[in-house]
């Protein structure tokens, strides 16, 4: 990590590759969910999680969806 001048600490930045991606968001929706990431794209297109927007786990794999697609 750098230190800026100010004191703030400036986190490093990891750049993924699309399937590394894929393989991100795939374990966190198994870690989070205990569902496989192309099990939570089926339910997030169907709608499933419409009524789960205050579930954090719903949220933090939903962020990721970048990832997959």
């Amino acid at each position: 990590m750098t230190t800026r001048t100010d004191g703030d600490v400036v986190p490093e930045v990891h750049e993924l590759s699309a399937e590394q991606g894929r393989i991100l968001f795939d374990k966190t929706a198994r870690k989070l969910l205990s569902i496989s990431g192309d099990e939570f794209l089926a339910r997030w297109d169907r709608g499933d999680y419409e009524d789960e927007q205050e579930n954090m786990a719903v949220t933090k794999v939903a962020m990721l969806i970048p990832f997959a697609r």
